[in-house]
């Protein structure tokens, strides 16, 4: 991706770029321009471990001058996919609940599972009451589920 291309449409965008060497997925989170250098910020689809630690995001950036950068090894991947930023009125922690308490109905523990293992679609957690979520196809019974089944403030479709 080239600096000139950063801009707010490709939040929550699904995406793969370089984390330590190696080519991940995951989703745009935030993005940051200053007068020197763009940088996006890569929600990971699982988390990756460097050394001790373990990494569920990190910032592609590129100077505006020159490009120089990891920035462009940053390809967006979901350009037919829809995607949406559900805000729900109790954390996903205490949402999670629901799964685990009766995982014989719903045969996963979370609400990340349930919407990973839908074909198509993929969670990205990005605070304790939001997430964006993008599917190819189901976007529509995705919706429908996560009203009837979850406590939603908002969605917000993201173009």
């Amino acid at each position: 991706m080239k600096t000139t291309e950063v801009n707010d449409s490709i939040i929550g965008k699904r995406c793969k770029s370089i984390f330590t060497g190696l080519m991940v997925t995951g989703t745009i989170e935030a993005i940051n321009i200053t007068k020197h250098i763009a940088e996006v910020k890569v929600r990971f689809d699982e988390p990756h471990r460097w050394g001790d630690e373990l990494f569920e995001n990190s910032w592609s950036h590129a100077r505006l001058h020159d490009e120089f950068g990891s920035l462009h090894h940053l390809e967006i991947i979901d350009d037919q996919y829809q995607t949406i930023k559900v805000t729900f009125s109790e954390t996903i922690k205490q949402i999670n609940v629901m799964f685990t308490g009766d995982y014989k109905t719903w045969g996963v523990v979370n609400l990340k599972e349930w919407c990973d293992t839908y074909e198509s679609t993929r969670f990205t957690q990005i605070d304790e009451r939001t997430a964006i979520i993008t599917s190819e196809y189901n976007m529509e019974y995705v919706k429908e589920w996560l009203s009837k089944n979850t406590p939603i403030t908002a969605i917000e479709t993201i173009i």
